[in-house]
């Protein structure tokens, strides 16, 4: 028996080559359209899908003309914080009393025992300084001790309003990409086998804890929840000596700082250090312990409004939703309209001794 190889023409083992890769194409392309696009960061570190984690119901409307950070010169509060800060939103409250906050960001400013006269040096004339952390990073950014403050950024610049509604329509400009797409497809299969008995389980920096969620998110997958991976490593706080120092320092040069501290989504939907790795302090008591600080109790005040409120913290992300940051800018507009009663009142005793000093002056 004789058997014939036939050649094959270089046309058509390209075809060949080529249609495998093709087909592959569509088919990431396919799957694209039926993907909603990435919105959390907790999504998009886990790879789950937005379909089962993304919020649902609408969020408030925010001026745009709210969103500005002014410069340091005009300002007459100075916000120094980490992303929870960044996007501008709580600060959208205090613009709309009339207040002119500047932001800055943790990540270029060292935080030094110098913070009162090197900001009065860039031409900061204000009374109030917020400084806000989120808890899971608060002992990091004040656990280190330096002595003179760095890049100071004194220019304005303006955010951009947040959503109000979740996008669903695939973007062509943002893929997902196949790798991300085969990557969820695993993990939704994976966690429809999870015992709900179970603890959590992980999908790499993401940790998905079964919990009682349906009244406390508008999610498809309510009951789950996503919390970042960073909230049950956190060291226990112990730097309470830099928060007071920095504190002194700000004093002397008539400066009064809120200690803002952002409870971590685990802490508000799990419980005070459910989880976590090292021993767990809370840090609004032990700061509250000494009465020269100002600490608003975040922690029970967030823990209560989440109860009340859906969707407090975004259930796809480790942020607040709107209606969270609204209400964090009004507990901060809250504590500034009190203080500036207090300073008010303490003007007026000054001013009341001073002249009663004069009266026993004689002429």
């Amino acid at each position: 028996m004789k058997y014939h190889i036939y050649s094959l023409s270089f046309k058509k083992y390209s075809l060949i080559l080529a249609c495998p890769f093709f087909f592959l194409a569509w088919l990431i392309w396919s799957m694209e359209t039926w993907f909603e696009p990435l919105n959390g960061d907790l999504t998009r570190l886990g790879y789950l899908l937005e379909e089962d984690f993304g919020w649902n119901m609408q969020q408030p409307l925010v001026p745009v003309e709210r969103m500005k950070s002014f410069s340091i010169e005009e300002a007459d509060v100075l916000v120094i914080g980490d992303s929870f800060s960044a996007g501008l939103v709580w600060q959208s409250q205090l613009v709309s009393e009339g207040l002119k906050p500047a932001t800055w960001h943790w990540n270029p400013l060292m935080l030094c025992e110098d913070i009162g006269v090197a900001v009065r040096q860039a031409g900061f004339r204000g009374r109030y300084m917020v400084i806000e952390s989120i808890e899971r990073s608060f002992q990091k950014n004040m656990s280190y001790r330096c002595n003179k403050t760095i890049n100071i950024r004194k220019n304005a610049y303006a955010g951009l309003a947040p959503e109000t509604d979740r996008i669903r329509i695939p973007s062509t400009k943002n893929p997902l990409g196949g790798d991300w797409m085969f990557k969820a497809l695993y993990n939704k299969i994976k966690l429809s086998r999870l015992n709900t008995s179970q603890d959590f389980i992980e999908f790499g920096p993401v940790r998905v804890v079964p919990i009682d969620g349906c009244k406390l998110f508008t999610n498809k997958m309510c009951e789950y929840g996503l919390f970042y991976f960073n909230d049950f490593k956190k060291k226990t706080y112990s730097a309470i000596a830099n928060v007071l120092a920095v504190n002194r320092n700000l004093h002397k040069v008539g400066i009064q700082a809120i200690w803002l501290i952002v409870p971590d989504k685990s802490t508000v939907y799990l419980g005070y250090g459910k989880y976590n790795r090292n021993p767990y302090v809370n840090i609004w008591q032990k700061l509250a312990q000494h009465k020269e600080l100002t600490v608003p109790n975040l922690d029970e005040k967030f823990i209560r409004e989440s109860r009340q409120v859906k969707d407090f913290y975004v259930p796809n992300d480790t942020h607040l939703s709107t209606k969270g940051y609204i209400f964090l800018g009004d507990e901060v507009v809250g504590y500034i309209n009190n203080m500036k009663k207090i300073d008010s009142n303490l003007s007026f005793l000054k001013d009341f001794s001073t002249r009663e000093m004069r009266q026993d002056i004689p002429n």
